[in-house]
């Protein structure tokens, strides 16, 4: 005798979703343009993913703690200290003790960094230039103060969250 026949199982139907999220939106959009810049960077510079946008985030301010780096950049500590050790071992990044407070450790850009930073600024102005061609600078102005609130918002919710997640377990 053949085989028994498999009988295809049908998935409940999907609940009726919003459609338009926001929030999912713009995560989309945020991984296509990160990995595009991952891309971009390993061929520049051969940087892996989270080094570079190291590099980017002392390029606009420096020196910076770990802790303001990671601020900066939305990510936990535990997330860039790696990519910091790295750098520092390419020799793109320095660190140095705090003078104002002996238990914080800077973080700066060496000559080197500031170069790859140099590039990194470059690719993404051309990577502008893509993604707003024929937006007017009126759009331009509207948009960029769209993401800042935002991104205002993104941190309000996450420090909300952070706090219920703390609650829950009795941090």
């Amino acid at each position: 005798m053949g085989k028994p026949k498999r009988h295809l199982q049908l998935r409940p139907a999907a609940r009726e979703q919003p459609t338009f999220v926001l929030s999912r939106k713009i995560m989309i959009l945020a991984n296509l343009l990160k990995r595009a810049a991952g891309i971009r960077y390993r061929r520049l510079l051969g940087l892996p993913q989270g080094e570079w946008g190291v590099i980017a985030q002392l390029g606009e301010r420096a020196p910076r703690t770990l802790g303001d780096l990671a601020a900066g950049m939305g990510l936990d500590i535990t997330q860039i200290s790696r990519s910091v050790s790295n750098l520092v071992e390419r020799g793109l990044v320095t660190r140095s003790p705090n003078p104002f407070n002996n238990r914080e450790v800077l973080i700066a850009l060496t000559r080197r960094g500031e170069a790859a930073n140099a590039t990194i600024v470059a690719a993404g102005s051309q990577v502008n230039e893509v993604l707003l061609e024929a937006m007017p600078a009126s759009e331009r102005a509207e948009l960029a103060e769209l993401l800042l609130r935002f991104t205002e918002r993104a941190e309000r919710l996450l420090a909300s969250d952070q706090a219920m997640d703390a609650s829950d377990t009795g941090d």
